[in-house]
């Protein structure tokens, strides 16, 4: 599997050169400031300055931990990809904080499982297409990224509280919308597999990929 993480870690320092995001707008929709932002990024005791953020904003700069584009679309109360409106940039930042989390970890169970699937879809394709090979590693990534956030969902609940200026207020877990427009990523791409599936002889031996795109 080092060759697949080599060829998966290329593809998304390709895709990462530069995010497109919107995050300036969303502020000045909002009426806040990267100070205000920063503000209510450190009431989680995340450290960051002003520097930063503007450098984020402009796509100048990509954060080193990617998952802090979820904790600010979190405190700015806004679904993830109203901030990283390029599908392509917010696929990979999804898939490289799924693979950052798995690499954190021994290989589980679900690991095996993920293995298991990278195999069984890596078997479908012409491994001389690189193409081919990337819908492999991205429909992986975006496997593992909707378990994660099934996890997350059970974990923190349907509705979660999220700070509001001086007050509290209660909100729909922004998890849930992110699953579900990973998941629609996974129907799109299971399109690809699916023919794929059509056009190798049937030996019934295949394991049952589906849960992903109900």
């Amino acid at each position: 599997m080092g060759s697949f993480n080599q060829k998966k870690g290329h593809f998304l320092r390709k895709e990462l050169k530069m995010v497109n995001n919107q995050l300036k707008k969303v502020l000045d929709d909002k009426k806040l400031s990267f100070s205000d932002l920063k503000r209510l990024l450190e009431e989680k005791e995340i450290k960051i300055n002003n520097s930063q953020l503007s450098l984020y904003s402009s796509g100048k700069r990509n954060p080193k931990n990617k998952k802090i584009w979820i904790e600010i679309a979190e405190v700015l109360q806004v679904d993830l990809q109203e901030i990283i409106t390029d599908i392509n940039s917010y696929l990979a930042v999804m898939s490289e904080i799924s693979e950052n989390s798995t690499e954190k970890n021994g290989k589980t169970e679900k690991e095996k499982i993920n293995d298991s699937l990278y195999q069984e879809l890596l078997s479908l394709v012409d491994e001389s297409m690189p193409s081919e090979i990337e819908k492999v590693q991205r429909y992986c990534g975006l496997a593992a990224t909707f378990e994660k956030l099934g996890e997350d969902i059970i974990e923190e609940g349907a509705v979660v509280i999220v700070p509001s200026g001086d007050s509290v207020v209660k909100k729909t877990n922004p998890a849930i919308a992110e699953q579900v427009r990973v998941n629609a990523a996974l129907i799109k791409l299971d399109e690809f597999f699916e023919e794929k599936r059509a056009s190798k002889p049937k030996n019934g031996g295949g394991k049952d990929w589906s849960k992903f795109t109900k």
